[in-house]
C-alpha cells in the first residue's frame, strides 16, 4: 500500500515539472490617408440695391442704374470659387437656373468669372447694360464670405409692371459645385416707350400735285407710313398736325380738324388716317378719322400690347402701317408745295 502512494505522488510531480507553452505576438502597419470633401458654396443673399449704397430697390426704370448684391460662403475659402451667375428676371420668365435662357423682356444673364472678370451674356442685340466699371468683386480671397456687386442698366424693353415682379437670381461654382438663391423680395418696372421711322418725310399725290378740291395720298417713299413703335407696355398709338401748312414763304393752309372739308371754306385742308386701304395708290380704307391739332388715339389702336422679344433673340419695334389721304379745299389753294409736321405718338 505504501508503495502505491509513492508513485502517485511521484506522478505528480512530474506533471507539476513539465515546461509551459509560450505564445509570440506579431503586428506590421499600413498608411492610411482620406481627403476632406470640396464643400459646396453657399449664396447666402441676394438683393437689388441702389448704386451708392445698399439701401433695397423696389421700383426700377428702364436705363436707370441698380445692383445686384449678392453675399456667398466658402468654408474652402472664397478663392475656391470659380464663377457667379446673375439673372435679373421678371417672374413670367419662371423658376431660374443655369439653363435659363437671355430674353430681353424678361431675362438678363450676367457673369461673373475669377479670371476673365464681368461679362453681359447676351446672344442678341440690347438696350441692356452692364456697368462694369460700377461691378466690385472682392480684393482679397483669404476670407470664408463676401459680398458681389453687380452693376447694370435695365433695357428698353423690360416689361413694365406696377407690382414687384423683377427678382434677382445668382449661382454660385467652384470647381464642380454649385450653390445658388434669389432675392426674397423684388421690385417694379416703369413704362418705357420711343417712336421712329424708316423716313423723315412722306409725299402726298403724285408730281402733277394735288387738284384744288380732289384728294392725293402718300406716294412717296411708300404708299403708307410706319410709326416703328419700341415700348414695354401696353400703350395707345396716336396721331396729331400743326394747325397750319405753309411754302416757306407766305402760303399758307389751315388744317380743318374733321374728315371733310366744311363746304363754302377757302385754304382748308384735312388728313385721314387708316390702318387698312382699299391698295393702289394706298387709299385709305376707312375715311372717318380726321386727324386734329391734338393727339387723338388712332382707331383699333387704344390698347396696342407691348413690344415682346424671343430667347436669345435681338430687340426690335412694333411697325404699324398706316395709310393716310390729304383733301384740298376748291378755294384758296395755290401752286405750290405745302409741308407740315405729322406727330405720332406713343401713351401709356
Amino acid at each position: 500500500m505504501k508503495k502505491l502512494i509513492t508513485a502517485l505522488v511521484v506522478a505528480a510531480l512530474l506533471l507539476t515539472l513539465a515546461p509551459a507553452t509560450i505564445i509570440y505576438a506579431a503586428e506590421g502597419g499600413v498608411t492610411g490617408s482620406g481627403k476632406g470633401g470640396n464643400t459646396a458654396p453657399t449664396v447666402d443673399g441676394v438683393w437689388l440695391v441702389e448704386t451708392g449704397d445698399d439701401t433695397a430697390v423696389i421700383a426700377m426704370s428702364p436705363l436707370a442704374e441698380y445692383r445686384v448684391k449678392v453675399t456667398v460662403s466658402d468654408i474652402n475659402t472664397i478663392d475656391d470659387i470659380q464663377t457667379i451667375e446673375f439673372h435679373v428676371y421678371h417672374t413670367s420668365n419662371g423658376a431660374q437656373s443655369q439653363t435659363s435662357k437671355w430674353d430681353a423682356d424678361e431675362c438678363a444673364i450676367f457673369m461673373w468669372d475669377k479670371t476673365g472678370g464681368w461679362t453681359m451674356e447676351n446672344t442678341g442685340t440690347t438696350t441692356w447694360v452692364l456697368v462694369s466699371g460700377d461691378s466690385i468683386a472682392p480684393s482679397v480671397f483669404t476670407g470664408t464670405t463676401d459680398d458681389w456687386y453687380l452693376a447694370f442698366r435695365p433695357g428698353e424693353l423690360a416689361q413694365a409692371d406696377a407690382s414687384q415682379n423683377w427678382h434677382a437670381w445668382a449661382r454660385a461654382d467652384d470647381e464642380n459645385k454649385k450653390g445658388e438663391a434669389s432675392t426674397a423680395t423684388g421690385a417694379s418696372m416703369g413704362a418705357y416707350n420711343e417712336i421712329s421711322f424708316d423716313t423723315a418725310t412722306i409725299v402726298f399725290g403724285t408730281a402733277a400735285g394735288i387738284e384744288p378740291g380732289q384728294t392725293g395720298y402718300i406716294t412717296s417713299p411708300y404708299t403708307y407710313v410706319t410709326p416703328q413703335v419700341g415700348t414695354n407696355d401696353t400703350h395707345a398709338l396716336g396721331v396729331k398736325s400743326e394747325l397750319t401748312w405753309d411754302d416757306m414763304g407766305t402760303n399758307t393752309i389751315t388744317l380743318s380738324q374733321t374728315a371733310d372739308i366744311p363746304p363754302g371754306t377757302s385754304g382748308q385742308f384735312t388728313l385721314i388716317v387708316d390702318d387698312e386701304t382699299l391698295g393702289d395708290p394706298g387709299e385709305p380704307k376707312t375715311k372717318t378719322q380726321g386727324v386734329t391739332i391734338s393727339n387723338t388715339t388712332i382707331a383699333g389702336h387704344a390698347t396696342d400690347g407691348r413690344t415682346e422679344t424671343i430667347d436669345n433673340g435681338d430687340e426690335g419695334t412694333s411697325d404699324t402701317q398706316l395709310w393716310m389721304a390729304l383733301s384740298f379745299a376748291m378755294d384758296g389753294i395755290n401752286e405750290v408745295t405745302y409741308s407740315g409736321i405729322i406727330t405720332f405718338t406713343v401713351t401709356n
